[in-house]
């Protein structure tokens, strides 16, 4: 019954290194940093198209957005991005059923 708690911070501790992981292979490999800020652009675009519509205000808004979450605040903005596509997909549910057979006793 104590090691429910371990477990718990284990997967917690991979969700995170998981998330975080993106943004270091970004800092490390300039290929992989122009792709993601490429689908980080096209996913503000997009985004900012479905609310607002086509004009002038959905180009002033995706521009201060892109500005500010692709080369600002590039690492969070790219963990983020990671955190929610893997979430959406169901990716994180792999990883705690993985943890959860891999450390249980018995």
């Amino acid at each position: 019954m104590n090691n429910t708690g371990n477990l718990l911070l284990i997967i917690l501790l991979g969700i995170i290194v998981v998330t975080f992981a993106l943004p270091v292979a970004m800092y490390m490999f300039k290929p992989l940093d122009l792709i993601v800020r490429v689908i980080l652009i096209f996913v503000i675009v997009t985004t900012v198209r479905g609310y607002l519509g086509n004009g002038i205000v959905m180009l002033i808004v995706s521009g201060i957005l892109i500005y500010f979450l692709v080369f600002k605040w590039w690492w969070l903005a790219s963990s983020s991005w990671l955190f929610l596509t893997l979430l959406s997909i169901g990716f994180f549910g792999v990883i705690v059923w993985g943890l959860g057979t891999t450390l249980r006793k018995g």
